[in-house]
């Protein structure tokens, strides 16, 4: 009975929760893996990314917790706890997988903030599950810091063990794979590939090595004094930096920082320095802090100087915002500036002098207050009570309304904004303002940014501004992991610009240009042809193939990886691809309609490879089809 008390105390699971430790992480690999199968393989019930978001914040979240919180198997309270916030998280999943696209881009910009938020945050939550299991039925506020300070780095610590360990018996497969392959024996390395391997083993891996980290908790904590110790020496210099960066801003002025767009970033990463260092001196509050009195009244000297970093910090954010609006990523850097700004008006409080006359005492009290406040504003940034992709959206749309955006000068149609925009003073003037961002739009604001530029495409107010409908379609038609079929919309002459001008193409030309592009609607052609918007050319043009003319067919910029064409006549009188095009849209000078309108004509040139002169450039003439048409 003794010896069990104080394996609980020393926050060592028992046999019985290390075996549930196993079995919990190789089940999440298991559902884990399902997940993955069910996404690539395009499972029945497995199209719906939000699902994906629900799905993958299960698996991960409450069963890593778990893992790290239990130290034996009958605590009542710790199922509780964690199958509560197993709701809150399936809620928050739900709002932010429910706002994702399956689109080419996935859902990274919006669940790269997610998961990075929400590791944060029940990170910082952990500690009080596990300090308000230990205390029984005393209420929060009431936790013992050097509770939560021990089960924090506890926590770190064994992370920090499992990673390690997972990453060198990874390195040891990898070498056993390698080593095997010399001798042409590929079994191996093909088998560590397979996901099918990899999720059950890495699963394995991980139960294994938080057993064994959280049951070498004396080891750990030698290193975690040693890290504290460097901590104390180096926090001096570190006050030390803060107080002459603020003479010279004082005495400079701030004007320098704004010429960057660093000086946020910089400010924070100084604060956060400041913040870890502090609480690395300061620990459990049971240790002093072994500083001679003058420098720990230099230090206190650059705590309290933290607060004017933050504030700069901010006015910086702020400035920024004021030029460009608002968008995720400006919000998100506003939210980790006000959080290390709280942070910073706490480190200079907590230097006044305390009624037990201990250095930095208040800590003990505002640290866990401050640790609940930020979960709670961490949390709600993932929730509609904050919806950072909402507020971006009504920024930037009113910034569009009250004309402090410019809409023209988007490359695949600037040629139409030259013939038909506004006279060169008044475009020199317009070209000041910040562009309207389409792609942030279709990428990073979810369904409600999409929407907005649906309202805008059919908004009578735009139906002139060809630049703005063209970068519009282009950014929706961006090609989805799902997608519906094709459109049965037939390509029409209409679509397609002739050179020379007024030419009339043969209909079985375009019978069998239509049946080539038919399957890419949608996908890496995007929405295809449109005379307006994303002009396609066909111009007439002898290659020295078959008998005849051949023609070129030259698609729109930003039409992903299908290059120029080559058709030519068949003996049935249709019409083949015969060649194709190398010309690269990232190079310096693309093959684009736009090359060909500026009256440039088009010759072979005969070579060891045949290319195709416009101008001074010239372009290889690969034969067959290409890549992307292989398999259509």
């Amino acid at each position: 009975m003794n010896t069990e008390r104080s394996v609980a105390v020393e926050g060592s699971p028992d046999h019985p929760a290390r075996q549930l430790i196993v079995i919990t992480a190789v089940l999440a690999s298991a559902v884990l893996l399902v997940l993955h199968e069910g996404i690539a393989g395009k499972w029945s019930g497995f199209d719906d990314p939000a699902l994906w978001m629900l799905g993958y914040t299960l698996a991960i979240g409450p069963p890593l917790m778990l893992m790290l919180m239990i130290e034996r198997i009958g605590e009542r309270f710790t199922y509780a706890a964690l199958g509560l916030l197993a709701l809150l998280l399936a809620g928050l999943a739900w709002h932010t997988g429910g706002d994702c696209l399956s689109s080419r881009w996935g859902c990274s910009s919006l669940s790269t903030p997610y998961w990075a938020t929400l590791a944060t945050a029940l990170f910082i939550l952990l500690p009080f599950l596990e300090a308000w299991r230990d205390a029984g039925s005393r209420l929060p506020l009431r936790l013992s810091y050097s509770s939560l300070y021990r089960h924090a780095w506890d926590n770190a610590l064994a992370l920090a063990g499992t990673g390690l360990f997972v990453l060198a018996a990874w390195l040891i497969l990898w070498l056993w794979g390698a080593l095997f392959a010399l001798l042409g024996i590929t079994e191996f390395r093909e088998l560590f590939g397979e996901r099918r391997f990899i999720y059950p083993v890495t699963g394995l891996l991980v139960g294994f090595g938080l057993v064994m980290s959280r049951a070498q908790g004396g080891a750990l904590r030698a290193l975690l004094r040693l890290c504290l110790s460097l901590a104390r020496a180096l926090l001096p210099f570190v006050a030390l930096l803060a107080l002459l960066f603020l003479a010279v801003v004082v005495l400079r002025g701030p004007e320098a920082l704004w010429q960057t767009r660093r000086a946020a970033s910089l400010l924070l990463w100084l604060v956060l320095a400041m913040v870890v260092f502090v609480n690395g001196v300061y620990q459990d509050g049971n240790t002093e802090p072994r500083y001679p009195r003058w420098l720990q009244r230099f230090v206190s000297a650059g705590l309290l100087s933290l607060p004017a970093h933050a504030g700069l910090a901010i006015w910086a954010i702020v400035l920024r915002v004021d030029q460009h609006g608002w968008t995720p990523d400006r919000l998100s850097a506003l939210l980790v500036a006000v959080i290390l700004a709280l942070h910073a008006l706490l480190l200079a409080w907590a230097v006044l002098p305390a009624r037990d006359g201990r250095w930095l005492s208040r800590l003990s009290v505002g640290n866990p207050l401050m640790a609940g406040f930020v979960v709670v504003l961490l949390l709600a940034s993932q929730s509609p009570l904050l919806d950072f992709r909402s507020i971006s959206v009504s920024s930037q749309l009113g910034r569009l309304a009250r004309g402090e955006l410019r809409i023209d000068g988007y490359d695949q149609v600037d040629d139409f904004r030259r013939r038909n925009g506004p006279g060169t003073q008044d475009r020199k003037q317009a070209e000041q303002r910040p562009r309207f961002d389409v792609r942030l739009f279709a990428r990073e604001l979810g369904r409600e940014g999409r929407s907005a530029l649906e309202t805008l495409r059919t908004d009578p107010r735009h139906a002139g501004d060809l630049g703005l409908l063209a970068a519009i379609d282009e950014a929706l038609s961006e090609p989805e992991i799902d997608v519906s079929p094709p459109s049965s919309r037939p390509l029409l002459a209409e679509d397609i610009e002739t050179l020379p001008a007024g030419t009339v193409l043969p209909p079985e030309l375009l019978s069998a240009l239509a049946a080539d592009l038919a399957p890419l609607a949608g996908k890496e052609f995007g929405p295809g042809c449109q005379r307006q918007l994303r002009p396609c050319m066909l111009i007439s043009v002898d290659l020295g193939g078959p008998p005849g003319p051949e023609w070129l067919f030259v698609p729109p910029a930003r039409s992903w990886n299908l290059p120029p064409l080559v058709y030519g006549a068949s003996g049935s009188g249709g019409w083949l691809l015969l060649a194709w095009v190398y010309s690269q849209a990232g190079a310096g000078h693309p093959l684009l309609p736009e090359t060909l309108r500026e009256g440039r004509s088009p010759i072979a040139v005969a070579s060891d490879w045949p290319l195709l002169q416009i101008g001074d450039h010239r372009y290889p003439i690969v034969g067959g089809r290409p890549d992307l048409l292989m398999s259509r």
